[in-house]
Formats: C-alpha cells, structure tokens, sequence
C-alpha cells in the first residue's frame, strides 16, 4: 500500500487480504477536530496520514515500537493513512468519520474474545491505528421480500434481551430460549444478529476514526442536541452501508444492519467509556454486560466507570481485558453511533481474537 510498509505477522490479519479483495483507491478525508494528546490514560493521538488526520498510538506491549522490528519478524510500518485503500462510503460526521471496508465471506465468522480475556499482559500490537475497526451486518428488513422479522417491525424499550455474561463464541445469548420479547421474535432470528448466515445477512469491515476531543477519544455520527457534544458541532448520522449489501430498500439510507467490534485495552485506573446511539447497544467488559440500551428507540446513553466497577468486573491495573461492542440499527429515521473513551486500547479491532492491522 502507498504511504505503508507491512511485514506480515503469523497470527496478525492485515485486512483479510486472503478473504476479499481491495476495491478502489481511498478518497482523500479531512477532519473537523485537531490532533494533540488526550488524557486519563488514553492512547496518544499525533498527526498523520492523509491530510493531517489524526491517528491514535497503541502502548507497546512486546517490546516492538511503531517503525521496529522484533522478535518473530514483527511488521514495520509508517504513519497509518486514514481511509484505507480502497474503503468507500468515506464519511465525516460530527467527530471523527466512518469508511466500509471490503466484503466478508460468510465463512469468516467475525468476534470472539480477547486472547487476553481473563486478564493478563496478551500480546499488544505495537504502532499506530487510524481508527478502530469491526464489522457491520447488513440485513433486509421485515417489509421487504425474505425480510427479517427482528428489522422494521416492532418499537419499544427491550431491555434484558441478552444474558449478562457473553457466550464462549463471544456472541450476546439471548436470555428468552423458546420465547420473544417485544422487539425480537426468538432465539433463531436473535442468533443471525450477529453471525454470518448466507442470504440472510452481508457482512463488511467497518473503520471508525477517532479523534481527540478534550481528554477523551470520541468517534461521534449522531444528533448533538443533548448535552454530550460541543457547542458548534454538527449533527451527523451513521450510514456505513448505504447503495452496498441488499441496498438501500427503497429508503435514502440502507437501513436494518447491526455493528461488531471486538477489542482489548489496558486497565491503569481512572478509564471510563460512554456510548450514545440508537437502537440496540450491548457492551461487555471482560465478557460482562456493562451497558444494555437494548430495544428499538431514540438516541440513548450508557456510561461504564472502571473504577466503579473494578471489583465487580475482577480487574487488576496493568492487565489487559477485551471490550466487544454490539449495535443495531434497526428502524428507519435517525442512526446515532457515538463512543466516547479513555481506553488504552492495545489493537486495532479483532476479527476471531486475531488483530486487524488497517
């Protein structure tokens, strides 16, 4: 890649190159907020990549510094360039911005936990992320020919759809064997949220570009009319998938998909990390629920103080945890996506506990 230099790591992915291919050149993507150093044990943001944006750097947890070599023929690499070659839907929102990454095979199932899930030092990828990286799910939704049931039907607030310990396979367990709850209709369709189910879903990666704001890192498409943002920002929306996947259904935007990010941070105290967004929101630290915004409904916060819940979650400063995020969006009208954190993260994004390297 222009502007990259990579040596493959056994263990590492680098975009999946073996499962799709890149599509076309990046488009050039500036940014609203300015570059600097957050606070609170965040990663460090510094200038970089297409157009001076901003790019966040990972602690190094192996001994291999950004640019170094290492034990194992570790990869070598310069400033990560922000979007990656060959995403499209390039898109700048209220903090930060979104690009779609290439296509998935179903048989690359993407999420488990963290390696390091039970606390531990895990094994740290060194260097710069331009964005933390997941998957989206595109899904028909219900009105549509093979629609989805769970996908434009029912609104309401649905908490306790999912257990509040996440499954082995690293996927939310629907808490209603052999029932429903007012917005999902059973265990069957629950489970295809989240995992690749042929000509049910279409699967994509998905970048999100950080940028510092304050003392946190935040990546923000929403509405901003609710006292979290700035004075002075606009609002903005989260439409990764739109005229890609099953289309946009008649709609202006492609509607009916749900979000899956896995990754894994360092705990040195004082940490804390807020979602804002619609509909669905579950996340888990250390495999345990934090936040449950589940139901169809308007724009909603959730918020997770480590310290807080240090003792409850089994937390031990220095040692590294997994965090996995799950969205979805699943009525028409507003998609609000928004991550607010003092994370230190230590990878890009995981794919099967394996880290992406954009």
């Amino acid at each position: 890649m222009e502007g990259q230099e990579f040596m493959e790591v056994p263990g590492r992915i680098r975009i999946l190159p073996a499962v799709a291919a890149l599509v076309a050149s990046a488009c050039a993507s500036g940014t609203l907020q300015k570059s600097g150093s957050g606070g609170g044990g965040d990663p460090a943001v510094s200038a970089g990549g297409a157009g001076g944006a901003p790019t966040f750097t990972l602690p190094t947890g192996d001994g291999m510094g950004p640019g170094s070599g290492g034990a194992g023929g570790a990869r070598t690499t310069t400033a990560e360039v922000w979007p990656p070659p060959g995403y499209v839907n390039v898109t700048n929102v209220s903090y930060g911005a979104y690009a779609l990454g290439p296509l998935i095979s179903p048989a690359a199932d993407a999420g488990t936990s963290s390696p390091a899930g039970s606390g531990g030092s895990g094994s740290a990828q060194s260097g710069n992320c331009s964005g933390l990286y997941g998957v989206v799910r595109d899904f028909r939704m219900n009105s549509t020919t093979n629609g989805h049931p769970d996908f434009e039907n029912a609104i309401a607030e649905d908490r306790g759809i999912v257990e509040a310990t996440l499954g082995s396979d690293g996927k939310p367990v629907y808490a209603h064997p052999g029932g429903t709850t007012p917005t999902t209709h059973g265990q069957a369709y629950f489970d295809e949220w989240y995992r690749d189910v042929p000509d049910v879903n279409m699967t994509y990666l998905v970048g999100l570009h950080f940028v510092s704001n304050g003392n946190v890192l935040t990546f923000g498409a929403c509405a901003v009319d609710n006292g979290l943002a700035d004075a002075g920002i606009p609002s903005s929306s989260y439409f990764p998938l739109d005229n890609q996947g099953f289309g946009n259904q008649y709609n202006s935007h492609n509607l009916s998909f749900t979000t899956e990010i896995h990754t894994a941070f360092t705990y040195n105290g004082g940490e804390t990390f807020t979602f804002q967004g619609d509909d669905d929101v579950w996340v888990f630290i250390k495999d345990q629920l934090v936040i449950d915004l589940g139901g169809v409904h308007m724009q909603q916060t959730g918020s997770v103080n480590l310290d807080d819940q240090a003792s409850k979650l089994g937390l031990t400063k220095g040692e590294v945890y997994p965090l996995a995020v799950f969205n979805a969006e699943r009525h028409s009208g507003e998609s609000n996506f928004r991550l607010d954190t003092t994370f230190a993260f230590t990878d890009c994004g995981q794919i099967n506990g394996v880290p992406i390297i954009p």
